[in-house]
């Protein structure tokens, strides 16, 4: 069964910054997951380009509180949350299949902290052993999107561990984070799910590798960044100062100071790339 958040936004791209890459040299395709691995995934998405002759180009991306399984050929590495936004130069001719979990979904994988992945990669061998190069091969070497997630799902289903309760109730919850405009402080978390912080905070730490404040942070990030794409084309100023109060802040100082930690520029600055590319 697909998330709550899969459920309202279907399959389009979150978080993803300075949206408008060449349309004709770079391929993007998202699809969810068989009902039995819904618990654990998201969704797989698989990224192809030809970019031989032109320019390279920079991808940029806000970090959601999942997991990632990124097969690449000669490079497959499991990926924590990244505490920022991530960027990779695409260049000559290329491909990824991705696996996003959901959050809580890797912990039954790994069967220890998520937060050791935080901010960093493992190799794919250092979960699968010598079964990561057939799980890479299996899966790069098909050429139909479907049936790159039919491997990968034949492969994931060998692997796959029992269902775990509190890596159900971790997904849960960021999902009522993500879609519950209400929620601004770890207490409202708290008392929505009759947990006590410590709690929170030790379970977020075990099974999504962020806290729960930060969990808070992105999404309300997320939400700004699609705002400013829907008003890049309008040439009104932006109230910065109405907007981060809408989101919960304190005042815009806090606001913009968590917006350059996260997404790398000012939101005046943001929006200023991003009304430039658009007049391109």
């Amino acid at each position: 069964m697909a998330s709550r958040i899969a459920q309202t936004y279907g399959l389009q791209p979150r978080g993803v910054l300075k949206l408008g890459a060449d349309e004709k040299r770079i391929h993007y395709a998202r699809r969810l997951p068989a009902a039995d691995l819904g618990v654990f995934i998201e969704h797989f998405w698989m990224a192809r380009w030809d970019l031989r002759g032109v320019a390279p180009h920079k991808t940029q991306t806000v970090s959601h509180p999942s997991v990632q399984l990124l097969l690449e050929k000669g490079n497959s590495r499991i990926y924590g949350v990244v505490k920022g936004s991530s960027s990779r130069l695409l260049n000559d001719l290329g491909q990824v299949f991705g696996v996003k979990f959901r959050p809580g979904g890797f912990y039954p994988f790994l069967k220890s902290p998520v937060s050791r992945l935080t901010n960093r990669s493992i190799a794919l061998s250092d979960l699968f052993g010598s079964q990561a190069q057939d799980f890479e091969e299996a899966v790069l070497s098909l050429d139909d999107g479907l049936m790159k997630v039919n491997a990968a799902e034949k492969f994931l289903r060998r692997h796959m561990p029992k269902r775990d309760e509190t890596a159900v109730l971790a997904g849960q919850i960021v999902d009522e984070i993500c879609l519950n405009r209400e929620i601004m402080t770890v207490d409202d978390v708290a008392a929505r799910f009759n947990l006590g912080k410590r709690m929170l905070q030790r379970m977020f730490g075990q099974y999504v590798g962020v806290t729960p404040k930060w969990v808070i942070r992105v999404y309300r990030l997320h939400e700004i960044v699609e705002r400013l794409h829907a008003d890049k084309a309008a040439p009104k100023a932006v109230d910065f100062a109405a907007l981060s109060q809408d989101l919960g802040y304190f005042d815009q100082a806090h606001f913009v100071k968590d917006f350059k930690s996260i997404i790398g520029y000012t939101p005046t600055e943001y929006l200023k790339q991003l009304r430039s590319a658009a007049m391109k």
